[in-house]
């Protein structure tokens, strides 16, 4: 796995903003640590691998100062990164995954690297502080991505707020199951305004532009993303949309043809509603251009619930209801 050629990449699909120096100087720092790592491998200088330390602190601190900028919509150039990092500590901003991630970096190498100007780093340490470091900014990217994707979709839908809601009114005293499903149709429409040059979106774009859309669309809903269904296991669903009375689990996958995505995609909705006890979910099989949607319905007996399978429909050939 190259996780430097998957961080380039995921700066890559943002927008331009003034976050997109930072997060640059952030992969720069990590290209030099592995450097460094490499140096101190064919000379063996042991000296190098301290130095690749200290690279990937700098890109640790870059990496939480954009952070701070784009997720707590604050300017990190006037504060200090024990500031940010204490801010990131006490406030729930980051992710679980993300924070297991920022707490790893910090405690294993961040702090013991400033407080001890002594200290020497072996070969192994400076490894694994790159791998740690690259795997934190690649997963705080993931977050960036799907705030500034929520603010794009959402500002775009605000827009046309007006003639969503009227094509969104038939069903605003439906079942919450039902009225979902109309808002991921009219957001399936919706999606080429969200991507302008067509370019191919990935799901964490996409799903920060469903949140930005319900957010415009159905203000009244509660959506929450990456939501860990059970404390006893490894389950996260992509949303769980909520109203007064009722809860949807919605998963996103990327459309294809094919059976082998549905059937997986089926299993993995069932598991997560069996483990939440939510008896209405969607999998949602989404295209960047958008698409009229085809709906099948599915039931899960063992809680006696209903799932929907939405796909675009140019994946079902000749009106066959069959996926080829």
């Amino acid at each position: 796995m190259d996780l430097l050629r998957i961080l380039r990449s995921k700066i890559d699909v943002l927008e331009e903003g003034d976050y997109i120096p930072g997060l640059r100087a952030v992969l720069l720092h990590i290209e030099t640590a592995s450097r460094h790592l490499l140096r101190g491998q064919e000379q063996e200088d042991e000296t190098a691998f301290t130095d690749a330390i200290y690279r990937t602190n700098q890109a640790f601190e870059g990496s939480i100062k954009e952070a701070y900028r784009v997720l707590a919509e604050r300017d990190p150039e006037r504060k200090r990164p024990f500031d940010i990092e204490n801010f990131f500590e006490k406030n729930s901003i980051f992710r679980q995954r993300v924070l297991a991630q920022f707490t790893n970096y910090r405690t294993g190498w961040r702090n013991p690297s400033v407080h001890d100007y002594k200290l020497d780093f072996d070969e192994s340490e400076a490894f694994l502080a790159i791998a740690s470091v690259t795997a934190f900014a690649c997963l705080v990217l993931d977050q960036i991505t799907e705030k500034t994707s929520y603010l794009q979709a959402k500002s775009e839908a605000d827009t046309k707020q007006v003639e969503i809601q009227e094509r969104l009114a038939s069903v605003e005293n439906s079942d919450l199951l039902s009225r979902t499903v109309q808002i991921l149709r009219e957001f399936s429409h919706q999606q080429s305004s969200f991507n302008i040059n067509g370019s191919k979106q990935t799901e964490v774009q996409v799903i920060g532009q469903l949140a930005g859309f319900f957010a415009s669309a159905a203000p009244d809903l509660e959506v929450l993303s990456e939501y860990k269904i059970s404390s006893e296991a490894p389950a996260r669903a992509d949303f769980i949309i909520s109203d007064n009375s009722s809860r949807v689990v919605i998963e996103l996958k990327r459309a294809r043809s094919g059976r082998q995505l549905i059937d997986t995609g089926v299993a993995q909705v069932e598991r997560y509603m069996l483990l939440s006890n939510i008896n209405a979910a969607i999998l949602f099989l989404f295209s960047e251009l958008g698409d009229e949607l085809d709906i099948q319905e599915r039931n899960v007996s063992n809680i006696d619930g209903k799932m929907l399978i939405l796909q675009p429909e140019k994946l079902r050939p000749n009106g066959s209801g069959e996926v080829d």
